[in-house]
């Protein structure tokens, strides 16, 4: 009896050793991340894809990154087979990056990130889900209550996002000192990509800013301009999604065909309304602040109108 229970005992040690283990490694190694500015979305996936994986990891009695091997780290892709492919080429990507990771600091003797299949994905290739007139902008704007705190705030958030294209990340994060009041433009490091991006204040979102921050905004001493119920900075976590359904209800569209639903869609709009108003794609490329003028290409796609006038017409003998 007395033997059982020893044993019994440093099993449970030998595991709690093992979740330390790994829980130390998962920390220095999103320290790395966020010594390398990445975004804190990007950052907050690869400490929930990681974790899994070593769950998975000790489940097969790997109490040590060093005991790791290639076939460890195949099963485990497989029984993610039934994921989106979207998902599992994020998922194999932060796996692979942690691997890499460990080979450089000497973690793993082997570096397996150049041993994962890879898993090629298309991503120009999606076409928007959802794209919203601006008769369907004008009447979710209309719904939205200004004569409240939170109204006007909302409907400041709903104007950057539609008017400027603007990630809500980078709305949550928005500080006074990136609005130049005098020159009516904004300047913003971009949560991303972490590349700087100027954007022309328009009137009518410069002004729905100003009803906001004068007649709507809590008189708290802080750098970030949106502030939620507790008058603290718009979590991490925050999401714009359920306040956008409402207005959407609010405003009797029809949403059964639409595919997404998230503030992702208004920016979504406003690069193919400018596209369709015959804005240059480098110039749309600019204000969404892609580095990249290719990933623009995507909107090409929807500007159905102007594919047909490129047609050629079909002379027949």
């Amino acid at each position: 009896m007395c033997i059982t229970i020893s044993h019994q005992k440093f099993k449970i040690d030998n595991v709690n050793f093992c979740k330390l283990h790994y829980q130390l490694i998962l920390k220095k190694f999103l320290d790395n991340l966020k010594m390398r500015q990445l975004s804190e979305g990007y950052i907050r996936r690869n400490k929930k894809d990681l974790r899994i994986f070593f769950k998975y990891l000790m489940k097969k009695n790997v109490f040590s990154i060093k005991r790791i091997t290639y076939d460890n780290i195949l099963n485990y892709i497989f029984t993610k087979d039934s994921y989106s492919k979207s998902t599992k080429y994020n998922l194999i990507s932060n796996i692979r990056c942690f691997l890499r990771f460990a080979y450089l600091n000497k973690l793993i003797d082997k570096d397996f990130s150049l041993s994962i299949p890879k898993f090629k994905i298309n991503h120009n290739s999606k076409i928007p889900h959802t794209i919203w007139s601006s008769d369907e902008i004008s009447k979710i704007l209309s719904c939205i209550d200004r004569s409240s705190q939170i109204g006007k705030r909302n409907y400041a958030i709903f104007m950057l996002l539609a008017h400027l294209g603007l990630r809500f990340s980078d709305v949550k994060n928005l500080k006074f000192r990136d609005i130049n009041w005098q020159m009516n433009i904004l300047n913003i490091t971009q949560n991303k990509t972490k590349k700087g991006v100027t954007l022309p204040l328009l009137e009518n979102v410069g002004l729905a800013l100003i009803d906001y921050i004068k007649n709507g905004r809590p008189n708290v001493n802080t750098q970030y301009v949106f502030l939620n119920r507790r008058n603290k900075k718009l979590s991490d976590k925050h999401c714009f999604y359920n306040t956008f359904r409402r207005y959407l209800n609010l405003a009797n569209i029809d949403i059964s065909d639409k595919k997404c639903i998230g503030t992702y869609s208004l920016r979504h709009s406003l690069a193919t309304t400018l596209l369709q108003n015959r804005t240059p794609l480098s110039t749309i490329s600019g204000i969404l602040g892609h580095t990249d003028v290719n990933n623009t290409d995507i909107y090409l796609k929807v500007d159905t109108l102007s594919l047909k006038e490129c047609c050629l017409r079909l002379e027949v003998n």
